[in-house]
């Protein structure tokens, strides 16, 4: 009852987070609410379908059969640094706004905008993927995956969204950056360039990260580090 529950809950959040997000239904919508409205319906289904499955991972982990069950030593090689670029892309979007985000910044790729013009949704979906590494039963895929497909496929839907809002000017943008971490960088489309990023950010990011890994096991029962004491 409670899987089927936690399936249930995470595919509507999904759903519902994307759906409601989408062009025409979005645009009906805040044209019968109104914008403010709009934000509060949307608000009140994402929390009201994430907030149900988020409790019952919680106080009901490892529900269902095992899926996978990767070696120790291969979690932490991938989900520590995954974990580790994740919080590095979460604190780094509030340094520097993606103009896709709630509140927009500049169409400018600079600074963390050139690893990725949505910083906050691939921080959530590399949180979510390192999360996936360890955790294999059922249950914790289908409710993992969620911050997976909501930060992957969010972020291609509100580029279409500001394609058609913002015309030439965000599609020279759009070229210039990529969703996935890097991926202009790689491609040649933008260069990295360390000046542009906050340091002492990134470094409370990486403070963050490392206290996380520590105290994993005494905040939330999976303890990642073996401590001394």
């Amino acid at each position: 009852m409670l899987l089927t529950l936690l399936i249930a809950f995470s595919a509507a959040f999904v759903v519902t987070h994307l759906a409601l997000s989408h062009g025409s239904i979005r645009a009906n919508l805040v044209k019968t609410l109104g914008p403010f409205r709009f934000r509060l319906l949307y608000s009140f289904v994402a929390i009201g379908t994430f907030l149900p499955a988020a409790v019952i991972e919680w106080t009901e982990r490892h529900l269902g059969p095992v899926l996978w069950d990767l070696p120790t030593w291969v979690e932490l090689v991938v989900a520590l640094p995954l974990m580790l670029l994740a919080f590095v892309l979460l604190v780094l979007a509030f340094a520097t706004p993606s103009p896709v985000s709630l509140i927009p910044g500049k169409l400018e790729p600079r600074g963390v905008l050139r690893i990725t013009r949505h910083p906050m949704n691939m921080g959530l979906a590399l949180f979510g993927l390192a999360h996936l590494v360890g955790n294999g039963s059922l249950g914790d895929v289908a409710f993992f995956s969620t911050f997976v497909l909501v930060g992957v496929l969010g972020g291609y839907h509100q580029d279409a969204r500001f394609a058609a809002e913002k015309g030439a000017a965000f599609a020279e943008f759009r070229r210039r950056t990529s969703v996935m971490p890097f991926g202009a960088i790689v491609l040649g489309r933008t260069s990295f360039e360390p000046s542009e990023l906050p340091w002492p950010m990134v470094a409370i990011a990486v403070l963050a990260w490392a206290a996380i890994a520590v105290f994993h096991g005494n905040l939330f029962g999976a303890p990642l580090i073996t401590l001394p004491w």
